[in-house]
């Protein structure tokens, strides 16, 4: 892709929203100008409203609601495995966050002896990404604890064994259940040194990125695990550990990062039960922005394509109500923002299609925003292909979706099958713009339309770009009632601003060849993307899978490998612990 010198210039690019309008009409709908639509903070995130609906959101100093669209980058090599061709991927999908991995023994690999080389690079990374208006969550990331188990995270100088025995089973899950695996973890958690060091470290990297505007947050440890004492199992054990370690560990973390950056969020998760429809015992964090941040992997998928055995679209389709069901447990006893960390499909293989779209209503109905895994050019977890192109099924994600809401969200549903996406919300203490991110060239390359309550409001013709609006729309409503920003070829950005009247509002976009109506019925179940009308990356289903086959049964965890350059040892395959 050739890129612009001028970012700054090239998003301020504004195509033609006035196609087709009802000027009639526009008075009595009373458009205003999107307070804060043009030159607020772009990387204002910082408050939390409640939603209609009881959900929470983080928000904007505007009290806008955001909703994010992302990827994983999990890496250990930042500068190729987070290139700015990757970035620019993202960016052209139309995507606002990445969730980008560290690793605590690559920046300090030796007790108080940081890699400053890494930590640069990691900056740049937040850089490149800032210049492409993705917010990012730094992650710390860990897979089986770490080097001294043969992968990365927590180094070999913090983690103590108590001389108990490892043997790599090459079984994800198994591993975590070795002697001296679990006894590392619960070293983690109640060894007075290796507590403070965990918090310096976490201090060191707050220190280190906390002035980048766009890093929204920290995620605290990747998919954490626990010690089986005598006499428990996984799920007794895995209650303890969140009720009691986890959550003060996370308390302790939160409290030491609030030294040096009192702004940004604090990402927790628990282990990854709930793909098993277990609930969490995780307890509250005490601070005023904290965030859920949970994992979905659907263990049928996993297993029936590591072990190359049955049909890998044949799972449970219950699994999607179970999983909700469990994990909204815990943000119906704290209210706090959900997001999800991680979802995703080892490879696309034909018949997982269904699995996605219905992967994307349930995070539609529970979250309020996701991170794919993983961000990366080429085969298995990859989002792009080789060339950073679409990839078979996987493109389902790539989908129009409102990044903040000048309201109290209610509904925010995009059906595949009509196109269109419905945004209900009622109005609130918010101000500015109601913004939607639109991918114009993958799903509407004849043009779109906006409605808002019930009224055309205007469209937009992916072909028809323009320096502004027409005059006939400024005269029609209010001056910048409705600004569309084209930041890339093929993805249009549309900001309104709707009045308060103590109503819900209902927003739309629809194709513009379909009838201009906002209460279009939506599809009964999930339906998976039609093809684009444009070339489509072949399958990468011949693409060798990850090493590593787990025991069927196991559910996924965190150890995915991403084929990022530079990587001293392989990442391990992934599936849940």
């Amino acid at each position: 892709m050739q890129r612009s010198t001028n970012r700054t210039c090239r998003r301020s690019r504004t195509i033609a929203v006035a196609v087709a309008l009802l000027a009639a009409l526009f008075p009595a709908l009373g458009l205003t100008a999107p307070v804060g639509a043009q030159g607020a903070d772009p990387w204002d995130a910082f408050n939390q409203v409640s939603g209609a609906n009881g959900a929470e959101y983080i928000a904007d100093g505007s009290n806008r609601a955001l909703q994010f669209r992302g990827v994983n980058i999990k890496t250990t090599d930042p500068i190729n495995g987070a290139s700015e061709q990757v970035l620019d991927a993202i960016e052209a999908r139309g995507f606002n966050l990445v969730r980008l991995s560290i690793f605590w023994n690559l920046f300090e690999p030796v007790d108080d002896d940081y890699d400053q080389d890494y930590l640069d690079d990691v900056d740049q990374v937040l850089t490149w990404a800032e210049d492409r208006g993705l917010w990012v969550i730094v992650d710390f990331h860990q897979d089986v604890f770490g080097p001294a188990f043969g992968d990365y995270g927590i180094p070999e100088w913090a983690t103590d064994d108590g001389g108990l025995p490892f043997e790599d089973t090459g079984s994800f899950l198994t591993n975590y259940l070795q002697p001296g695996v679990q006894e590392a973890w619960e070293n983690l958690y109640e060894d007075p040194e290796i507590r403070a060091a965990q918090a310096e470290a976490w201090t060191r990297i707050a220190t280190e990125y906390r002035d980048h505007p766009n890093v929204l947050g920290y995620d605290l440890l990747n998919e954490p695990f626990g010690k089986m004492r005598e006499g428990e199992d996984l799920f007794t054990a895995a209650a303890r550990v969140e009720r009691v370690q986890l959550t003060a560990m996370y308390q302790r973390l939160t409290d030491a990062i609030r030294t040096v950056d009192e702004r940004s969020w604090m990402f927790i998760e628990a282990p990854n039960l709930a793909s098993l429809g277990i609930a969490t015992s995780l307890g509250r964090v005490d601070d005023p922005r904290v965030a859920f941040y949970p994992h979905m992997y659907n263990t049928d998928i996993e297993t029936e394509i590591y072990n190359g055995s049955g049909d890998p679209s044949g799972y449970d389709s219950n699994f999607f109500a179970n999983w909700a069901a469990a994990i909204t447990t815990y943000t119906d006893r704290y209210p706090v923002p959900m997001l999800v960390g991680e979802w995703g499909v080892p490879t696309p293989y034909e018949g997982l299609d269904r699995y996605i779209a219905e992967a994307l209503v349930t995070l539609e109905e529970t979250s309020s925003g996701w991170n794919w895994f993983n961000g990366c050019l080429g085969g298995g977890y990859c989002t792009f292909g080789p060339d950073g192109e679409d990839r078979e099924q996987v493109d389902q994600i790539v989908q129009p979706y409102a990044r903040a809401i000048a309201g109290l969200p209610d509904e925010h549903h995009y059906d595949p099958a009509t196109r269109t996406l419905r945004l209900t919300y009622a109005d609130g203490e918010a101000t500015g713009a109601t913004e939607l991110v639109v991918p114009s060239a993958k799903h509407y390359p004849a043009g779109w339309s906006l409605i808002v309550d019930g009224v055309p409001v205007g469209s937009g013709a992916a072909d028809e770009p323009s320096t502004g609006v027409s005059g006939d729309l400024r005269r029609a409503v209010a001056d910048d009632s409705v600004v569309v920003e084209s930041p890339l070829d093929g993805v249009d950005v549309v900001s309104l601003a709707v009045p308060q009247d103590g109503t819900t509002h209902a927003v739309c976009i629809t194709p513009l060849e379909a009838a201009q109506r906002c209460d279009a019925p939506l599809a009964e179940e999930p339906t998976a993307e039609p093809p684009s009308t444009g070339e489509t990356a072949p399958s990468d289903a011949g693409a060798p899978s990850d090493a590593g086959a787990p025991e069927s049964g196991a559910a996924p965890s965190d150890g995915r490998s991403s084929p990022g350059a530079g990587e001293s040892r392989p990442l391990s395959p992934r599936f849940t612990g």
